[in-house]
């Protein structure tokens, strides 16, 4: 994508929100400091693991056991060193939509079903757009959320699974460069909301399988029953989990 210079200049001054620093955010990061944006703000309580390296390429043996949040920082202000970093190494809670409402987009690089019901609950309640994705095995998704106009992750699942029917990344495992390709996608689905353009992924689920070599595209419609967004519906409170 080549970007207007009034474009490069709105990425200059646009403010981006990741939360979870790992197999997608990393990538993510460094994509968007790449393309120009200054101001980033990351959200992780997690330290480095020698079983992340295969797939989180901000991070190496040197920095086992360091906080992610302050090693991603320290590597993508190397990229970039005007760039402006927040680091919050905790977990996102229910009271997180006046963070998310400080951003311009918001970034879903967590690993939980659950985390991923909060983040859209957060997001449609801040009023910030957010670009969802998933990694398990050798599949990827990607989804757009612009809130009370396309379709959210309530209008799509309803509610999260039992807990003994969702599995994590970190349970499942996941095929190395998958997240790297997913956070790309974030990245560049970020850039072209920043720059005002149509988002690629609103009202529509991409899923890859990256083993069989397959894209699929699911058409989807904003819900206006959803618990969450629809009209005169606050965010659901009940069974919130935090996010990493």
């Amino acid at each position: 994508m080549t970007l207007a210079p009034t474009a490069h200049a709105d990425l200059a001054r646009a403010r981006v929100l990741i939360v979870g620093v790992g197999g997608l955010g990393a990538p993510a990061a460094a994509a968007l400091v790449a393309a120009g944006v200054r101001t980033l703000a990351l959200v992780d309580p997690d330290t480095v693991e020698l079983s992340n390296l295969h797939r989180q390429p901000l991070y190496d043996e040197g920095v086992l056991g360091q906080p992610k949040v302050a090693v991603a920082a320290a590597r993508l202000r190397a990229l970039d060193p005007g760039l402006r970093v927040e680091t919050v190494a905790r977990r996102v809670g229910d009271d997180d939509a006046a963070l998310f409402a400080r951003f311009d987009v918001i970034l879903d690089g967590t690993d939980s079903i659950d985390a991923k019901f909060l983040l859209s609950d957060l997001a449609v309640a801040a009023g910030r757009p957010l670009v969802h994705a998933g990694v398990v095995g050798t599949r990827g998704q990607i989804l757009t959320i612009v809130p009370r106009r396309t379709a959210c992750y309530r209008c799509v699942f309803e509610a999260p699974p039992p807990p003994d029917e969702a599995v994590s990344c970190t349970e499942a495992g996941v095929l190395g460069p998958l997240p790297a390709l997913v956070g790309a996608l974030q990245a560049a689905e970020a850039v072209r909301l920043l720059a005002g353009d149509t988002p690629m992924f609103a009202d529509r689920l991409l899923t890859i399988d990256a083993w069989s070599g397959t894209w699929r595209s699911v058409p989807l419609a904003r819900r206006l029953t959803c618990a969450a967004c629809g009209p005169g519906l606050g965010v659901p409170t009940a069974t919130r989990s935090v996010a990493s």
